[in-house]
């Protein structure tokens, strides 16, 4: 309950309910993605090749994070449930139901303008190594692909225990709205 009250006073929470809202329509006409795509040979190849074709010079389409920084950030969100990262906790009832239902479920894609976790967020003036944080995304997204059972994976910092059908999509949509984000 102290999480959720805490979520309700922040600006972040407003913002993510608008994005979410604002997304709506073009979420009706959208097809959905399979979650257990994630876990072919042809996912994980796509990904390679995608992040491959990423450099220092890439720039943003939209946004404000440098390469480095969205590397990192997909670094986070895609390694803590693997234990590449410890995150804290950020969960509440709401956000492991009803959100998870709406972000992961429902929407076949990451809206923009979403503001949550807060364990995902990088300053602006915070910068890595590009090379290291390359790297390391592939060798978290060939860790992910290899986890065939929900039981191998820990629990999302917002969204809490999921089905692996859930984390196989939740990492599609994170993906790709981030490589999209490079023009990638």
């Amino acid at each position: 309950m102290a999480n959720l009250l805490s979520a309700l006073l922040t600006v972040d929470f407003w913002r993510t309910g608008g994005a979410m809202v604002r997304y709506v329509p073009r979420a009706l006409r959208k097809p959905q993605v399979n979650g257990m795509a994630f876990f072919t040979d042809a996912k994980l190849n796509e990904y390679k090749s995608r992040i491959a074709m990423l450099s220092p010079a890439t720039l943003t389409v939209w946004g404000t994070m440098t390469v480095d920084q969205g590397l990192h950030h997909l670094n986070l969100a895609c390694g803590h449930p693997n234990g590449f990262y410890t995150l804290p906790d950020e969960s509440y009832l709401a956000s492991r139901t009803v959100f998870r239902w709406i972000l992961v479920d429902w929407f076949p894609e990451q809206p923009q303008g979403l503001r949550l976790p807060a364990g995902f967020r990088i300053a602006h003036e915070e910068h890595f190594d590009f090379f290291v944080e390359r790297d390391r995304l592939v060798e978290i997204i060939e860790s992910a692909w290899s986890r065939r059972a929900a039981d191998q994976w820990g629990p999302h910092c917002t969204f809490g225990k999921m089905s692996l059908w859930e984390w196989g999509k939740l990492l599609q949509i994170h993906i790709d709205y981030h490589l999209r984000q490079f023009g990638i």
